[in-house]
């Protein structure tokens, strides 16, 4: 049977439990506003009975454990959360940047460069002798090629940002891994005990848990418990071990092999390099990488397609035509890789566009501008650069010589002879255009397309018309027909229609990921809200706790007294 003594025991037992259990709420109190901090609770247990013949009596209250109200199912379901609302985040953020390139209020954008330039055509058709006109033709033209030139320029400075952006994010990865290794090592010796628990290191790892999860779609694993050990903590991305219990390994974002942009590089501890860019689907680096390999190169393909067609479409054209004074010599603005190849194969001859079957006109006049003649140069698909060069100066004998500079990378040269002078009137071979004789652009895409220096430095040389004479205005008008004419998309497109479409399909994605965007965002704060809910530290609920073991505290206290007086009273009975 317990002794009086066993009283003040019990006593102090509940004095020790409820005085912790103050504590514990004082520190939740205190940490109301800690990022990530997860209430804390005292389990109280009884201590070990007294078994005596009577029965078992008890003997107090001890301190079992003190565990955190952490929910690990509503931690990942807020990481998974996190990852998408980042990833969003990312893409919406990036194309407002597009958007922004392809600003058309005002008619300031490239869709009013394009309707300026065909208008400018228009005036030409209109008074194809008037030098302003042709001046005019110049400089939208100009402006057009420059709003494209910038466009391209602008999605390349936006792709370059975001590949810059990876090497950042690789490193805040790799920052947070080596500090979740540490709190592993650490939380590791904070637990060594059955009961142990390092709650407050735990609540640091899960902070760096959720920054991590919004920096890419990373996998974290909790090991098993066993006899000998507690779980460690395994964190993979892209399936690499970037954090294995209280090691870690780096990821890398480098140009290995001369390519043009990073790749994402895991790093093991031998130093072996395996790339893992593929595997990256999600967070902010993940979004990083779909801008840069494949949403903004679709875009910057589409201004590609629009720059090609107009360079190649308005040169067919322009090519074919004549301006208001002839050539005493052209040099071509495209170069062949092989003058031994065979002309309609633009892999083997480096040019932009095949040249087919048909033939080319050649308008002789000489010095004082007095026609001599016509002369037609046959193509045929199966032709050589250098049978066509024999065909040219067989046909047009004395008065004009083709000759391509080199066998490699040469040009198309074309002199007139004894003081005569060459125009170009037809040309259903495409031959002049894909050489870049007589062309009105230069260039091959939306990076390099240019208004041909010849035309600038001579506004003559503009091909308004079919003949030399005043007043043809023919050609001119095919070009301004041609912003409605279907040339894109196997004919079925105009390119202002393709244009358009292309502004359709930048606004669509951005209204998407928007709407996306909001509803990640709602997702993640209704989960926060749970979050704090089932976690965070209410006030209201630790004041009550506190007049709770305050009471409790001062029970045990008023036993203590009694216990006390009984042993006073049982000493004076003594004496």
């Amino acid at each position: 049977m317990p002794g009086i003594f066993d009283g003040l025991f019990i006593g102090k037992s509940g004095l020790y439990v409820n005085q912790e259990s103050m504590n514990v709420t004082g520190n939740n109190v205190a940490n109301v506003n800690t990022p990530g901090y997860t209430r804390e609770r005292v389990e109280i247990v009884s201590s070990i009975p007294m078994f005596t013949h009577p029965g078992t009596f008890g003997t107090g209250a001890e301190v079992y454990q003190i565990v955190s109200a952490r929910n690990d199912l509503i931690d990942k379901r807020t990481r998974a959360a996190y990852m998408d609302e980042s990833f969003y985040n990312t893409m919406n953020s990036a194309l407002d940047d597009v958007q922004n390139v392809f600003n058309e209020e005002n008619n300031v954008g490239l869709k009013g460069a394009m309707d300026e330039f065909f208008n400018a055509w228009h005036a030409l058709a209109l008074n194809p002798d008037l030098e302003t006109a042709r001046q005019q033709v110049l400089e939208k033209g100009k402006t057009l090629s420059d709003s494209i030139n910038a466009s391209h320029n602008s999605l390349s400075e936006i792709r370059n940002g975001l590949d810059e952006q990876t090497g950042y994010i690789a490193q805040q990865i790799n920052s947070l891994s080596k500090r979740i290794a540490d709190l592993n090592y650490e939380i590791k010796k904070g637990e060594l005990g059955k009961n142990d628990h390092a709650n407050s290191l735990r609540d640091e790892r899960g902070v760096l848990l959720d920054k991590l999860s919004k920096l890419a779609d990373v996998t974290i694993l909790e090991g098993s418990y066993n006899s000998q050990t507690k779980p460690e903590m395994t964190v993979l991305l892209g399936g690499m071990p970037i954090v294995s219990g209280t090691t870690y390994n780096e990821i890398t974002a480098e140009k290995l092999n001369g390519e043009q942009f990073n790749k994402i590089y895991f790093v093991d501890s031998a130093g072996n390099k395996q790339d893992i860019t593929m595997r990256i689907k999600g967070g902010q680096l993940g979004a990083t990488l779909k801008l840069r390999d494949n949403i903004i190169p679709t875009y910057q393909k589409d201004i590609d397609n629009i720059a090609k067609t107009l360079i190649q479409e308005v040169n067919k054209i322009h090519a074919a035509g004549t301006g208001l004074t002839a050539y005493s010599q052209v040099v071509g603005a495209y170069r062949i890789k092989d003058s031994n190849a065979v002309v309609s194969s633009s892999d083997a001859t480096g040019l932009d566009m095949p040249i087919q079957t048909g033939s080319f006109r050649v308008k002789v006049t000489d010095d004082n501008g007095n026609d001599i003649g016509t002369y037609t140069v046959k193509v045929n698909s199966s032709d050589t650069f250098n049978d066509i060069v024999d065909k040219f100066n067989a046909e047009l004998n004395q008065y004009a010589t083709m000759n391509i500079s080199s066998s490699q990378n040469g040009n198309v040269q074309i002199v007139a002879q004894n003081g005569y002078k060459v125009s170009f009137t037809y040309d259903s071979s495409h031959f002049l255009a894909a050489t870049g004789i007589n062309t009105f652009f230069t260039g091959h895409s939306a990076k390099d397309m240019r208004v041909s220096s010849v035309l600038q430095n001579d506004p003559s040389k503009i091909a308004a018309g079919k003949t030399l004479k005043p007043g043809d205005s023919s050609n001119a008008e095919a070009v301004a027909q041609l912003q409605l004419k279907k040339v894109m998309v196997n004919s079925t497109q105009s390119i202002d229609e393709y244009y358009n479409a292309f502004l359709g399909t930048i606004g669509s994605a951005k209204q998407r990921y928007d709407s996306i965007y909001k509803a990640k965002q709602a997702t993640v704060h209704q989960l926060e809200t749970t979050k704090q809910s089932l976690e965070g530290v209410s006030l209201d609920e630790e004041a009550a706790n506190l007049i709770k073991f305050q009471r409790a505290y001062q029970a045990n206290a008023k036993f203590i007294s009694v216990i006390d007086d009984m042993t006073q009273t049982l000493l004076n009975m003594v004496k």
